[in-house]
């Protein structure tokens, strides 16, 4: 398997696992701070430092292995692949911001627009990794 597509399926699986209990279970968790504001800051950073600490695992792993195998971590066809991906996840989260920012500022609170916010960065970024798990397992066309 790829290192990128090796990546791309780390990051899948951590995209569907740590918002999705955040945001199913994110709202009643209590950390026992006096403010409401921290309590939903603080459960809103552990499944940002879990998913940093994951990308950052898979991606120490991908170097370590490339230097042991002698290869070079990114080639022209990789180049693409992300760009393509890259382009697609772009418009989707220009999508969700434009909610977020023509919609929302006057009917939701804070925490909505920030959840919202949220949302729409991991689906971007659920689009982007699906489409480099496509592109590594059915090929790129021109």
């Amino acid at each position: 398997m790829h290192p990128n597509e090796r990546t791309a399926w780390v990051w899948l699986a951590c995209l569907v696992t740590a918002p999705s209990l955040y945001f199913l279970l994110g709202k009643d968790v209590d950390w026992a701070f006096s403010s409401y504001d921290l309590n939903r800051l603080a459960t809103l950073a552990v499944p940002l430092v879990f998913m940093s600490v994951i990308a950052l695992s898979v991606k120490l792993f991908n170097v370590r292995q490339a230097l042991v195998q002698d290869q070079k971590l990114v080639d022209e066809r990789d180049k693409l692949i992300e760009s393509r991906a890259s382009a697609v996840a772009y418009q989707v989260l220009i999508l969700g911001m434009i909610v977020v920012g023509f919609v929302l500022p006057f009917s939701a609170t804070r925490w909505e627009m920030i959840d919202t916010s949220f949302f729409a960065i991991v689906v971007a970024e659920i689009v982007h990794s699906a489409m480099i798990v496509r592109a590594y397992r059915n090929g790129i066309h021109v």
